[in-house]
């Protein structure tokens, strides 16, 4: 891929058996790699972006800066991708970033040392996605929840294309061990409510409601025309429920406390 003013990045999630939740997002833009993380207690940019390197479905970690050591081995298990691609019939338009989730759960296996304390993950859970472009959409919300009985991502943004064209886009995705569900723009999604705190997504007589604390999060860095020079907040363990229903059917109705979410949409 032609990097100039494009990026592109991976973001991984590890929650570790007593529920500590560490993300690291390594990516690429016209400054060069680079390599960011964030824990429940702070976001980090670290300059040494060999200190986190993936190899045969092992993530090692050697972070060494003075706000944050991590020290240890992750093994993943098999992943778990949806079945379809999540961009359906937008991958082939001129989008200003396009999304992949490489795994919505997997298996992690090893240990952390966290700043001096030990994390251990014992078939514990994993999540892996993906962008690429030239920018972050100017207004957008995002959210994914791990659990052992389901993972749920989904993106909401503004969307510019052809350079007049604007409309608001959903990409939403549930799975669990036998089902996945899919309520997105391209397969007539709509958007019922968003305001801080709580999220309403209607598609068919299928309806996805998230509600959520008032989010505290951390700085991170997010590409402009591929520069790195937006800044963004990212929570990694916001409380949130969410209430996935089929006309007047529970699919889902659950809590999760450590849920990740970016609701840059104010």
């Amino acid at each position: 891929m032609d990097t100039n003013n494009h990026f592109y990045g991976k973001y991984y999630k590890f929650i570790s058996d007593d529920n500590f939740v560490i993300a690291c997002i390594v990516s690429h833009a016209n400054e060069g790699d680079m390599l960011q993380a964030i824990t429940p207690t702070g976001s980090f940019f670290i300059e040494d972006t060999t200190s986190v390197t993936v190899s045969d479905n092992v993530v090692s970690f050697n972070i060494q800066i003075p706000e944050l050591s991590v020290k240890g081995e992750l093994t993943l298990g098999e992943f778990h991708p949806l079945k379809k691609n999540v961009m359906g019939a937008f991958e082939h338009m001129p989008l200003e970033c396009k999304h992949a989730i490489y795994s919505m759960f997997h298996k992690v296996n090893g240990e952390l040392d966290i700043n001096g304390e030990k994390h251990t993950f014992t078939n514990s859970l994993g999540y892996i996605e993906g962008d690429k472009g030239t920018n972050f959409p100017q207004k957008y919300i995002w959210y994914n929840s791990v659990t052992k009985g389901y993972t749920a991502t989904m993106a909401i943004a503004t969307i510019p294309m052809l350079g007049f064209i604007n409309f608001v886009g959903i990409l939403c995705f549930i799975k669990t061990s036998t089902d996945e569900f899919y309520l997105c723009t391209y397969n007539g999604a709509k958007v019922e409510k968003i305001k801080s705190g709580e999220i309403a997504i209607k598609k068919g007589e299928y309806r996805f409601e998230l509600t959520f604390d008032d989010l505290k999060g951390f700085e991170l860095k997010a590409p402009v025309k591929g520069d790195m020079k937006r800044y963004i907040k990212e929570c990694v363990t916001i409380p949130t429920h969410l209430k996935l229903t089929k006309g007047d059917r529970i699919i889902i109705d659950n809590t999760d406390e450590i849920s990740s979410l970016e609701f840059m949409w104010d």
